[in-house]
């Protein structure tokens, strides 16, 4: 380039890295340098690294919710940026971006962060950047303001037509580094190129369109660009710029099963060639045939010490020599006959003292003799049970059986006492993919995509988390709309009664269940807050408000009618918590909740073959709690939401007549869940099975769906996954997640940090809509890794993945 067509490029371009002579100097320079960080959403709670020309490094403080970050430069020019984040497809990568100021320049400056500045620097260093730059690195490139200002143009003439079209102005597209106009927001044109094209910073790939207008430009670190974009990429994400996806899903079917942990179902699955698994067999824990392997002292389970008080750390005393022997604790009979805490005859009272494979001792079979297959115990799963077995975080690993085996489910719950609160060694158990259990999970995930980092919302059980994945929030109690305080019998009390060595005092399902988090001095309560005050993660917990963190009914029944409020009733007050139904209907996108029971035709033919009433049937099949939006005054008070609710029946006539909504959330009959005690898993994968051939079945239907398979919480299994705190509530343990789609990455197994408000995240991005309120997690960002560690977010913030990472759009 000539010296007058530089000067002229800098002109028009604004350049901040202006354009005299060489970009470093001979003497320091002092600036303060600002920019936003983005990806098509704002980078949050990252660190911004600054690299001189002699390898001198400043780093910024944390990006704040917009993106922004700023720092003082002190140092030779020219500066690389780089900061980590995850590409389109889940891997590790840097974003980057460079500034080669004027000699001696010395103010404020302006350099943006983003795929598009990242494509800059690749091109100006000649290489792209897997981290922090050497100062050999930065001075072997000859960067000066004329390779940055070639770097812009080479770019700015390739993704013309994509300018040009989404309206993209010269003021960020010109100079995508010193734009002042740029914002990290769905309202600005660049940032929403960034949304609906797919950047693959770590390739220098950049993938624009769909389906068959989808293609792949590649942006090579020197040399011509040889690639152009046709006018049907071009077309293509116009309309989903423009349109009511980003995405070309245009159906999500949520399918939502019952307490499994992700080791619980796959924790022996063994990863595909180039990948890896965070479970069981992986830790050594486990061999592939379900017999200990070298590790398994890793999952000993450890008795604790009388404890005096509410403790999410108990001391520890000796490991049990075996595990306490499974108990029968909410099993079903094949005559719907529920069994109680004793001792289940199917399994030894020597089990070794850590996992042991289920279906050593019972079979997974449903056969036509016995249709809802061989039950075993149902394990707690209550909010300051988890807290305790897990500590927060799952660091350790060894209280999960004896808060079980001291606690139960709690002395407010019909037969649990403190001589026998009905808990044994059963959430010890796990499925063996290997030996053939679970066998249509295992092959969905060979053929589709696979979460080993998804996690339950809440610590806790159905309740709290079915009204989490329609609000990504939590009931509180209320009177007419107003925080108020529940019954004295119904606050959560999990200090140790006297004389028992960890027994709560008030807890249970007729009892004990809710908690006002915002006052230290209630029981339980300063234990977690100590802990989130470690990682420097806030409560969420709103001044006075008593929250439900553990199973009530809903305040409507299912035909809208109020129910009672006392304190003799296990009802909560009707909720005005916003929900997803409200916002997709808000924004015109159609949507239903399909509960199996919700109409007596889903259970016709439980009643024949029970030879009981269908009103029976129902009341058995029927999961009230699993149906969170009748919580809510403002769908169950207004007629079009409230037709949103569904039966099963309804559903699959749907998917048959191509009349299924946008957005659909399924919910198996009781039987169906996989829930232990009442439902085995392979009853959830025959329910699967047949929910994914029918939808199947409507080629249209298929073609742009995607169905998300996940189960409600983990059911008080045992689980090996780490665990990030959100807030006060959560999260818990790992569950399974599978995405079931035509864009679903293939035998993949994505380890983005998720959970429920991941769900909503997707939808809301898909359907470009808003967060569903300033406290609900879907305000969550999205989470930042490095290759150093895939599961845990490097974000100083609590940090949810979308989902995104799991499809090959």
């Amino acid at each position: 380039m000539k010296l007058h067509q530089l000067a002229l490029a800098c002109a028009a371009l604004g350049l901040l890295s202006a354009c005299s002579g060489s970009g470093s100097s001979s003497s320091t320079q002092i600036m303060n340098m600002s920019g936003i960080a983005s990806v098509g959403a704002p980078l949050v709670g990252v660190v911004v690294t600054a690299t001189d020309a002699n390898g001198n490094v400043t780093q910024s403080t944390t990006t704040d919710s917009t993106g922004k970050f700023s720092m003082t430069l002190t140092g030779h020019g020219p500066f690389i940026l780089t900061t980590p984040i995850n590409d389109a497809d889940g891997s590790p990568a840097t974003l980057s971006s460079v500034y080669a100021p004027k000699a001696n320049f010395a103010g404020s400056v302006q350099a943006n962060i983003n795929p598009l500045t990242s494509l800059v620097t690749a091109r100006v260093l000649g290489t792209i950047p897997t981290g922090s730059l050497t100062a050999a690195q930065i001075q072997s490139a000859n960067i000066t303001p004329a390779t940055v200002v070639s770097a812009e143009q080479d770019l700015a003439t390739l993704f013309q037509p994509v300018y040009t079209a989404l309206s993209i102005p010269a003021t960020e597209s010109a100079d995508p580094i010193g734009s002042t106009t740029y914002k990290a927001a769905n309202t600005d044109p660049l940032d929403n190129f960034f949304s609906t094209a797919h950047f693959m910073v770590h390739t220098g790939q950049v993938i624009i369109g769909s389906d068959a207008n989808r293609s792949v430009v590649t942006v090579p670190t020197a040399g011509p660009i040889t690639s152009t974009i046709p006018a049907a990429a071009v077309t293509s994400l116009v309309a989903l710029n423009t349109g009511a996806t980003t995405t070309p899903i245009t159906n999500v079917i949520v399918v939502i099963g019952e307490n499994q942990t992700f080791d619980a179902v796959f924790g022996a699955y063994q990863a595909p060639a180039g990948q890896t698994v965070n479970n069981l067999i992986s830790k050594g824990i486990i061999n592939a045939d379900g017999t200990p392997g070298p590790n398994f002292s890793l999952a000993s389970q450890s008795q604790g010490t009388s404890q005096t008080a509410y403790t999410i750390n108990p001391t520890r005393a000796a490991p049990y020599a075996t595990l306490p022997q499974p108990l029968q604790i909410g099993e079903l009979t094949p005559y719907l006959q529920t069994l109680g805490g004793t001792p289940d005859p199917h399994f030894p009272a020597t089990l070794a003292n850590g996992p042991f494979q289920l279906t050593k001792y019972v079979p997974y079979a449903v056969t036509a003799t016995n249709p809802i297959g061989v039950t075993t115990g149902d394990p707690v799963h209550r909010f300051f049970q988890m807290w305790q077995q897990t500590g927060g975080n799952n660091a350790k690993l060894d209280m999960y059986t004896w808060v079980a085996d001291t606690v139960g489910q709690g002395g407010d719950t019909t037969g649990i006492t403190p001589a026998n609160p009905s808990q044994g060694g059963e959430l010890m158990a796990f499925l063996n993919v290997n030996t053939g259990d679970a066998p249509f999970l295992n092959s969905l995930a060979q053929k589709y995509a696979m979460s080993d980092n998804y996690h339950q919302s809440i610590l806790g059980g159905t309740g709290a988390n079915f009204f989490t994945i329609a609000t990504a929030d939590l009931p509180v109690f209320n009177t007419a709309g107003a925080v108020a305080t529940p019954p004295a019998n119904q606050i959560e009390n999990p200090n140790p009664m006297a004389n028992t060595p960890n027994f709560y005092t008030q807890d249970g399902y007729s009892g004990g269940s809710y908690v006002n988090c915002s006052d230290s001095t209630q029981p339980g309560v300063a234990p977690i807050l100590s802990a989130l005050a470690i990682v420097n993660v806030p409560s969420n917990c709103a001044a006075g408000a008593y929250y439900l963190v553990n199973n009530y009914a809903p305040g409507y029944d299912m035909n809208g009618n109020v129910q009672p409020i006392g304190p003799n009733n296990y009802n909560y007050p009707p909720q005005t918590v916003p929900t997803i139904a409200e916002s997709l209907a808000n924004k015109g996108v159609s949507w239903k909740w399909y509960t199996g029971g919700r109409e007596l035709a889903d259970v016709a033919a439980d009643a024949a073959a029970f030879g009981i009433p269908a009103v029976y049937a129902q009341a058995a099949q029927y999961n009230a709690i699993g149906d969170p939006l009748v919580a809510s005054s403002k769908v169950m008070t207004t007629p079009a939401l409230k037709a949103g609710l569904a039966g099963l029946t309804t559903f699959f006539n749907d998917v048959k007549n191509s009349t299924l909504p946008a957005v659909s959330f399924v919910v198996p009959k009781n039987l169906d869940s996989g829930h232990p005690g009442y439902s085995v898993e392979m009853k959830y994968e025959l329910f699967l099975q047949n929910l994914i051939a029918k939808v199947q079945a409507n080629p249209t239907l298929w073609a742009h769906t995607a169905i998300i398979i996940t189960t409600d919480e983990g059911g008080g299994h045992f689980d090996t996954g780490s665990i990030q705190n959100q807030d006060f509530f959560g999260d818990g343990p790992r569950i399974p997640l599978i995405l079931v789609s035509p864009y679903a990455r293939t035998n993949y197994i994505d380890h983005t940090y998720h959970d429920h408000a991941s769900v909503l995240k997707f939808i809301e991005r898909n359907w470009k809509l808003a967060p569903l309120s300033a406290r609900s997690r879907d305000n969550h960002p999205n989470p930042v890794t490095t290759s150093a560690n895939l599961y845990k977010p490097v974000n100083a913030t609590p940090a949810l993945g979308d989902l995104m990472t799991m499809f090959n759009f």
